[in-house]
């Protein structure tokens, strides 16, 4: 089985709410399930080298946002920007975190959770 969780209304402007998709990513990962986060709109932000947002501390556990996007990273999950939030944002490879495997399009996005084998969490 695979998982795809797309990051829709997910965004530094929140970190409570944005570690969660993170936390089911990283879960679900050490359950052996194959992990795709598809990061949309605003959300792309959140893997930008020099955004202090992304260190925000999230409560109860006093820990930054990106603590929580560096365990579903280690933990194997798959990172994909939406080519459309990047280019409206002037993002490149270079100004995201190194752990970014790609930016994809909408019909690549579409493709992968289309797929029968695949469930989606939208965030």
């Amino acid at each position: 089985m695979k998982l795809v969780i797309q990051l829709w209304q997910t965004g530094s402007c929140a970190p409570e709410q944005s570690a969660t998709p993170f936390m089911i990513a990283a879960s679900a990962a050490a359950m052996d399930v194959e992990v795709s986060i598809h990061a949309l709109g605003a959300s792309v932000e959140l893997f930008q080298l020099n955004n202090p947002a992304r260190h925000q501390t999230v409560a109860p556990l006093g820990r930054p946002l990106s603590a929580y996007i560096d365990d579903a990273i280690r933990s194997g999950v798959r990172v994909a920007l939406c080519s459309t939030a990047a280019r409206d944002r002037a993002l490149k490879t270079s100004d995201l975190i190194p752990e970014v495997t790609e930016i994809i399009g909408m019909v690549s996005m579409l493709e992968e959770v289309l797929d029968p084998q695949c469930k989606l969490l939208v965030y």
